[in-house]
């Protein structure tokens, strides 16, 4: 592959070597245009194994866009005012967890065991205690995943009505970003209480 004509970016002037695997679908749908992906790879394909990891790679790009797409549209990383490496990396790692556990439970609520499997197999206790007393009054040890996911949208303004959408990242982002205040003021109170002030 020849570099472009115009130099754009960081690329160098050598002409790369790069292998193509042309992937279809045998039996599409009734009704449905079949799939057909043309992967251009900088790994060698020599062999169908060689190129079934390749498409492999490829099929992970949908999780790792959505990633992404938490990064930037969640968790708004382009968003903090560092100018230096050495602020900005820390924000981005914390940031990037933040990413990878609002994903995870994302996920987890659109599995189909998702109303069945407790939130508490996925994130602390304390999480689902304050968010389960907000939203019922008292908390709810067997809250689902899908339960404390839909609270957490409607903390994000999400109204959960028959037609709406599922929550999109900025509405888990502003759940999110309620919750961790909800659970500092519930630090604060077992410190209080802790010290007998209350």
């Amino acid at each position: 592959m020849r570099p472009p004509k115009e130099k754009n970016g960081h690329h160098g002037i050598t002409p790369l070597k790069v292998w193509v695997v042309r992937v279809w679908e045998v039996d599409p749908p009734a009704g449905e245009e079949r799939l057909e992906w043309f992967l251009v790879t900088n790994e060698p394909v020599q062999t169908f194994d060689d190129a079934y990891r390749v498409v492999g790679w490829y099929e992970c790009r949908w999780i790792v866009e959505e990633y992404h797409k938490g990064m930037k549209t969640g968790c708004q990383i382009e968003s903090p005012q560092f100018t230096t490496e050495d602020r900005l990396k820390p924000a981005i790692a914390v940031l990037s967890i933040v990413a990878l556990t609002l994903l995870e439970m994302r996920d987890a609520s659109r599995r189909a065991d998702a109303k069945t499997r407790k939130a508490t197999e996925i994130l602390c206790e304390d999480y689902v205690s304050v968010l389960s007393t907000w939203r019922h009054g008292k908390f709810q040890r067997d809250w689902s995943i899908h339960d404390f996911y839909y609270a957490m949208a409607r903390l994000g303004g999400h109204q959960n009505r028959k037609n709406d959408h599922p929550p999109g990242w900025q509405t888990i982002w502003r759940g999110w970003h309620e919750l961790q205040a909800m659970l500092c003021g519930a630090d604060a109170m077992k410190m209080m209480n802790k010290c007998g002030e209350i």
